[in-house]
């Protein structure tokens, strides 16, 4: 498969949705239009690792995204991808980040995954029969404080509640803890699936003081 990128049309041509949803079976397909190491980093992060290779379920997925005018089909069975699909087809193809950020309640977690690459910044989620939604980073914030923005609401809607970040291309492994009571934050700092020992907290943090230990697991 080959891939045709094109600028996003102005909003006069077109009205595009705050996000898009994909298909397991679609995203197989974008992230093999610029198959790579990048690539396929972010089909791990996406749980898609061992389907990438799936010639059944890609041609299902591009049936889809040609069914519902995600993709157009050339006479020769390419495809051709543009505007925010051919987007969100770069950030994974050519992503140099990748960050999962789950959100703690007392009885679930959610999970977003932040993609950023030299182009493009988008955020995805997972939804039921492993559908994921694509929405676009602010453009005019760091994708540090978009980051910090979704920890933010999600405290602010479940202030019980918590969140962990890490970065994924980080061999480490180390997360990220965030809360917050009122208008004070505590953090600290673990190793994912690391020997069980107690987590050091520090207290009493500013917003700003947040945002610097968020740079700080990003590797910004």
């Amino acid at each position: 498969m080959t891939e045709s990128m094109t600028s996003a049309p102005s909003t006069a041509e077109h009205v595009y949705p705050d996000a898009f949803g994909f298909g397991f079976a679609e995203l197989l397909v974008l992230l093999n239009l610029r198959r790579g190491p990048e690539a396929t980093a972010s089909a791990e992060a996406l749980r898609l690792g061992k389907e990438l290779d799936d010639a059944s379920l890609m041609s299902a997925g591009a049936s889809s995204l040609v069914a519902r005018g995600a993709a157009k089909a050339a006479l020769g069975g390419e495809l051709s991808v543009a505007g925010p699909v051919a987007a969100v087809t770069a950030a994974l193809t050519q992503a140099t980040k990748r960050v999962q950020i789950n959100l703690l309640t007392a009885d679930s977690v959610d999970n977003v995954l932040s993609v950023e690459s030299p182009e493009y910044s988008i955020f995805l989620q997972p939804r039921a029969y492993l559908s994921w939604f694509a929405m676009a980073q602010r453009p005019d914030v760091s994708p540090a404080e978009a980051n910090l923005y979704i920890v933010r609401k999600h405290l602010e809607d479940n202030p019980a509640g918590g969140a962990t970040m890490r970065l994924l291309e980080d061999p480490t492994n180390q997360q990220l803890l965030i809360k917050r009571t009122g208008e004070s934050w505590t953090v600290g700092y673990g190793a994912l699936d690391g020997p069980s020992q107690a987590i050091q907290e520090l207290n009493g943090l500013s917003e700003p003081q947040v945002l610097d230990h968020i740079r700080t697991i990003r590797q910004d």
